[in-house]
């Protein structure tokens, strides 16, 4: 369940990043970039804390985590995707 709520947080980020990024007016490459390094650090947070606090090993760590940050960005993919101009 903590995955699931993890990954919706990070959509829920992405849409608002790119929703009010573009309407102060970044870029798209800056709103991505900016994003993807965001949503790097929060996933090794996050793994770190199951590591230390909840006692997983880093192994399955690795494995949830991988897959926690990529259906955010798999997201953006397909985002940039089907927008482009």
């Amino acid at each position: 369940m903590h995955t699931t709520i993890i990954i919706t947080f990070g959509l829920i980020l992405l849409a608002l990043m790119l929703f009010i990024g573009e309407k102060i007016g970044f870029s798209r490459q800056t709103l991505t970039y900016s994003f993807v390094a965001l949503w790097l650090a929060l996933t090794v947070i996050n793994g770190a804390i199951g590591v230390v606090t909840a006692g997983q090993s880093v192994s399955s760590e690795m494995v949830v985590g991988s897959l926690v940050f990529s259906v955010p960005v798999a997201a953006l993919v397909l985002f940039m995707v089907m927008t482009q101009a």
